[in-house]
């Protein structure tokens, strides 16, 4: 069996982006930026105010109080193309205002008394005080590097901000999700023999996230003739995912049908737990992920090898999870010489990370994946006790939940 490392490496070694589009940022959040953007305007376009004040000569504050006329009121969008002041004039002026000519300070309200057209200033304030400069944010023609890094809405308003109405982004794959076996039932038929197809519906909304919208193509039944029709049209698609059946057994029909459909796999079988039936590799032109058909097992592997290799074709940056340190509060037993990722729940206390293990790592109990916030990985040489007190490296799936209160 293959290590979950290299596993891991060998995913995100054949997997890439599928091009670029442009989009309009009125459909641009949450996508990945694909080139330089340039800045079309000086941000801000001329000298404002940052403050509610008077605008004036810093040459007539030096010694304070001093009064001086108030010529007229400027606010923000206002023209100043034929304003201007000479010695003993100042503005009014609001936030945002631009500067007019002859002014270098503006003084706030807060230090200043205004009487019949005549304003005293009772502080002296530095040169360029609350003056906002031409291009002091970002001049015209200069580069926003946020190539491969997903747009958010602060690094929209930067965009939108400077006169940029369409962004180069990555194109997104297109992904659809099969189930297989006969114990599965669709939500909602609530036979008590059958089983839910949970897992179609994790591995979609899990992928909504990263912004793409997962076809379902439903349950095949186990028969290679029910999986072939779904993977004949599933074809049409650039990753293929399935659960369950990629085993031995003599319904494991993903591997039974292997053959017969063309299946290069990449691997199959990973020294792991939970999860260790799951198989990559190429069908045609489409990538294949066959998940494990237990719930922990393919939210697990959809965690810790999809989402990397999807954030990888999405253009990201930075893709792989990057485990935090934390401390055992009780002690876990680890039996065998597999790499083991456990369930844990991790609380931030006093400046430290402290992991709770669940009290049962069966791949078949999908409550430990709900309560919890992490896995917690211990390594295949480690075999034995692993001590309450120990730090241990934990992949956090649901970071929020550590700091929610």
């Amino acid at each position: 069996m293959i290590m979950p490392s290299e596993a891991l490496d060998t995913i995100l070694k054949s997997v890439k982006t599928f091009g670029i589009e442009k989009v309009s940022v009125f459909d641009a959040q949450n996508r990945v930026v694909a080139k330089p953007i340039y800045s079309k305007l000086d941000l801000p376009p001329l000298d404002n105010s940052a403050m509610d004040g008077y605008a004036l000569k810093h040459s007539d504050i030096l010694k304070t109080p001093v009064k001086l006329k108030v010529k007229g009121t400027i606010k923000a969008g206002d023209s100043v193309d034929n304003l201007s002041i000479k010695d003993g004039e100042c503005y009014r002026i609001m936030t945002g205002a631009f500067i007019p000519e002859g002014a270098d300070c503006v003084v706030e309200f807060e230090l200043t008394k205004e009487e019949n057209g005549i304003v005293e200033i009772l502080k002296e304030k530095k040169q360029h005080a609350n003056i906002r400069f031409k291009g002091e944010d970002i001049k015209k023609g200069e580069t926003i590097d946020f190539v491969g890094e997903k747009i958010n809405p602060y690094r929209l308003s930067r965009i939108v901000s400077t006169g940029n109405i369409f962004v180069d982004v990555y194109k997104k794959p297109t992904v659809c999700v099969i189930a297989t076996g006969d114990e599965l039932n669709y939500p909602g038929d609530n036979d008590q023999n059958a089983t839910i197809d949970s897992n179609s519906f994790f591995i979609r909304y899990i992928l909504k996230e990263l912004g793409i919208d997962a076809s379902y193509l439903g349950i095949a039944k186990d028969s290679k003739d029910s999986l072939k029709k779904l993977l004949d049209y599933a074809l049409n698609y650039d990753i293929i995912i399935t659960t369950a059946g990629i085993s031995f057994g003599d319904f494991d029909i993903v591997t039974n049908i292997e053959k017969e459909m063309n299946i290069e796999w990449a691997f199959k079988y990973v020294k792991q737990k939970p999860g260790k039936p799951f198989a990559f590799g190429k069908i045609n032109n489409s990538f294949i992920f066959s998940f494990p058909g237990n719930p922990v097992s393919t939210a697990f592997c959809s965690f810790f090898y999809l989402i990397p290799a999807l954030k990888k074709m999405l253009g990201y940056k930075k893709y792989k999870h990057i485990p935090i340190d934390a401390q055992l509060t009780k002690s876990m037993k680890k039996r065998n010489d597999r790499v083991h990722f456990n369930r844990v729940k991790v609380e931030f206390k006093d400046s430290n990370f402290y992991a709770t293990p669940f009290e049962t790592q069966g791949s078949n109990i999908i409550e430990s994946i709900a309560t919890c916030n992490g896995f917690c990985m211990v390594e295949g040489e480690r075999i034995g006790e692993i001590a309450k007190g120990e730090n241990v490296k934990v992949f956090l799936y649901d970071f929020e939940s550590v700091f929610e209160n």
